[in-house]
């Protein structure tokens, strides 16, 4: 899929304003000159300015092109499916993860994800395990990074 210059600029510029707006919220310490909004003002007025350059491109160059052009891989329902159940997962993810926990959850979505994108669901459980398994032990031991519980500790597992 590919946007309209102008079109993505105008994205771009109206994430730029809502973020300076969400930075503007930002309350500052008593005694500090630069709070923490300060940095996400700066980045987002780079931003601006640089979805402004984009839009004034599209506008310039737009040529008679269509503000979004389909690629060809959408007329594929099987690609499309699997696309979606990349964003459905990451949802699954997101509502379940708190209440089950990451080493329930995770291992669950990954198989699932593994074998609709692969289709050999023996290889994808073995992969979805063992990379479930790694990156709990990367961001717990290693970063010290707490992933949700959830159930886990109810049977005694770690």
């Amino acid at each position: 899929m590919r946007l309209h210059d102008s079109l993505l600029g105008a994205i771009f510029l109206a994430l730029a304003i809502g973020l300076i707006v969400a930075a503007s919220g930002f309350h500052s310490p008593p005694g500090q000159k630069f709070g923490p909004g300060f940095f996400p003002t700066i980045v987002a007025s780079v931003m601006g300015a640089a979805a402004l350059g984009l839009i004034a491109k599209g506008l310039v160059n737009r040529a008679g092109r269509r503000l979004v052009e389909l690629d060809p891989w959408f007329s594929s329902p099987r690609l499309l499916v699997q696309g979606a159940a990349v964003f459905a997962f990451l949802l699954g993810y997101l509502m379940l993860s708190e209440t089950l926990g990451f080493l329930v959850v995770a291992p669950v979505l990954l198989w699932l994800l593994i074998w609709l994108l692969w289709g050999n669901p023996l290889v994808a459980l073995a992969i979805a395990m063992v990379a479930s398994f790694v990156i709990h032990q990367f961001f717990v031991s290693l970063l010290l990074v707490p992933l949700p519980w959830g159930v886990v500790p109810y049977f005694k597992l770690f």
